[in-house]
This record gives C-alpha cells, structure tokens and sequence, in this order.
C-alpha cells in the first residue's frame, strides 16, 4: 500500500513548488488601463479607468461597469469548468468492499483570448495581447473512492484535491454516487447512477469560489480476453459555480500607509497624488466585485475504464457548450460570455 501512495502522491507532486503563477486570478488586470497626466499624479502614470480622481488627484470614488462585471462572471466561469469536481467514474460503483486510488491529470480549454482572460497575473494590463494564457489549461490530481454499504448496497463517495498548473489554485473535492442499477453482466442492461459532487478551491485572497454538480451516468463493462474489464460510460452533468470576489487594490502602486503617515517633503511616488497626503483617501480604491448569481454550465462526458487486476486506467472526453447564465439580482446584470469548452482527462492507480 505504502508503494502505491508514494505512486500516487508523485503524481501530484508534478504540480511543483506552490509560488504565484501566471494563471492565479489578478482582479486588477480585468480594468482597462488609461494614462493620467502630471498634475494629477506626480507624474503620468496609468491607472484603471473605473477610478474616479477630483481635479487635485484625490480619489472621489470606484465604480465598476456592467462590463467588468461581465469579464469577472465570464473568468469564474471557464475558470470554474477546468477546477470542477472531477467526472472519470463508470456507473457501477466499486462494491461495498471496494476501495480505488488513483492519479488524475486533466487538460481543459479555454477561451485564450478573450479580454477576460486578462484577470490572470501573467497579463499586464498596459499590452494585454502579450504573455496571454495558453488555449489550454492543465491540472494534475489526486483521488480516493470507497464503496459502501449503508444500507444500500451500490453506494460509493470519493474525495480528492486537484492543482492548476502555473498557480497556487487547489481544488478541494468530494462526492457521493448512488447507482439504481448495476452488476446485470450478462444482460445487455446498462448501469445507471446520479453522483452529486462539490468543490471549494483554495489559493486565492482574490477570488473565493465553491462550485456543486449533479450527474447521471450510463455505463456497460464487459471482459475482454477473459483478461481485463473494459467500462465505456458516459453521462450528463448539471455544473454550478459560486464565485466571489475578495478585495481588490486598484492603485497597488500607491502605499496607503506611506500616503497616510508621510511628512511634507516626503516623496509619495509617481502613482499617489500630493493631495491625498495624510488622509485615508487612497482607501477609496479598495473595492470587490459585487456578488452575482450562481453560474450555471452544462457537461457532456463519454469515456472508459480499463482495469487488469488491481491497476486500473480511466481516458474521458467532455464537452461544455458556451455559458448564457446572467446575474439576475440587478437588472442589466453581467452575463457568462464564456466559449465553447473541451476537456480531456486520464486517471490511473489501483483498485482494491
């Protein structure tokens, strides 16, 4: 056993040493930049748009438009499908005795570029078109799954955590499956199953995000050479993503505290006004998005498990279509302008 953990935890060490990466969420960079001239900072600066200045430079307020709202609901949301509960599971659970565990690594796409994928801190808001993301995002894993018998006897929960390559995003996941039919071998009747799973992803001041599914599963096993099992599954998902902001500092290159406790004379740098000096006005410019409905996307998934012995090997397939959710607690509220999403994902470890 101790072997196969070690195997297993490997795997999730490819994810290597947790620093910021140039996928982990930067609020700052969904705001368009513009460029203030001297006289109302020391010197021209770019700052964001959605700041509003008086005309000695003070800060009078923040207003986020429904457009950054809508690249912020659009980010979580294909954000969200590459950090979802894992699927990679046949209909048929693993018996009351049964026990799987397994490495897991997955590739999603993603909508590159499009202007919010700019939320990440690998792009500077000053030239967005350069260092963008790559069209694909990928994660490795790592997972448990039991069976039970509670008293239903075709019950299995499964719990795991998942890391973003490129970040220090971690998802942290567990779910439930309960299968209405199974073990018909030599009847040409398929397994059947509903799986609720959930998320939290950890690794982020900046954004807090906790994500549920409900899905239905089909599968058919059958030997293969009176040597191994073959399972193609494939099923449906129901995906819904809560994501909220933390705070953000939109004139991060302006000390609040050094604009606070400077004495006259004292630069305060190209990026603060001299008429914010011994006030708390730069506060001001410290704001979260606003909170939004739940995000909703739907997953098609097909695939198959293999197993020989106790060493097992999982490939799957999913696709996403285009988000159209919208936040309806405002009127005109921000809409999931998320693309077409695929995903690939191959697990492989040992069934006891």
């Amino acid at each position: 056993m101790g072997r196969h953990l070690g195997f297993c935890a490997a795997l999730l060490a490819l994810a290597g040493p947790a620093w910021a990466g140039n996928l982990d969420p930067d609020l700052l960079h969904l705001c368009p930049p513009h460029s203030l001239q001297k006289g109302v900072l020391v010197g021209q600066a770019p700052e964001c748009s959605w700041i509003k200045r008086g005309p000695a430079g003070q800060i009078e307020g923040l207003a986020i438009d429904v457009d950054g709202e809508t690249r912020f609901r659009s980010l979580m949301s294909e954000l969200g499908v590459a950090l979802a509960p894992r699927l990679l599971v046949p209909a048929q659970t693993l018996g009351s005795a049964g026990f799987q565990i397994s490495g897991e690594l997955g590739t999603t796409s993603i909508s590159h570029d499009q202007p919010f994928w700019n939320g990440v801190a690998g792009v500077q808001p000053e030239n967005p078109r350069s260092s963008r993301p790559g069209g694909w995002l990928t994660t490795v894993g790592l997972y448990v799954r039991k069976g039970l018998w509670v008293p239903l006897p075709a019950v299995e929960v499964g719990a795991g955590v998942v890391h973003l390559l490129d970040s220090q995003l971690l998802s942290w996941q567990g779910y439930a499956k309960l299968a209405f039919v199974e073990g018909y071998n030599d009847w040409p009747l398929p397994s059947l199953a509903v799986r609720g799973s959930g998320a939290y992803v950890t690794g982020s001041d900046q954004v807090r995000m906790k994500m549920a599914s409900v899905d239905v599963i089909l599968s058919k096993g059958f030997g293969v050479l009176k040597t191994f099992r073959l399972e193609p599954f494939a099923g449906w998902s129901f995906l819904f993503i809560n994501a909220r902001s933390g705070l953000v500092d939109f004139t991060p290159s302006c000390d609040a505290y050094l604009v606070r406790t400077a004495p006259v004379g004292q630069s305060l740098g190209d990026y603060c006004a001299e008429s914010q000096r011994g006030s708390p006005n730069d506060s001001l410019a410290n704001k979260a998005f606003a909170d939004q409905d739940t995000i909703r996307r739907h997953r098609f998934f097909g695939g198959a498990k293999l197993k020989f012995a106790a060493v097992f090997a999982a490939l799957e397939y999913e696709i996403v279509p285009s988000g159209s959710s919208r936040d309806e607690s405002k009127p005109n509220g921000a809409r999931d302008t998320s693309g077409k999403q695929e995903g690939v994902s191959l697990s492989a470890g040992f069934d006891f």
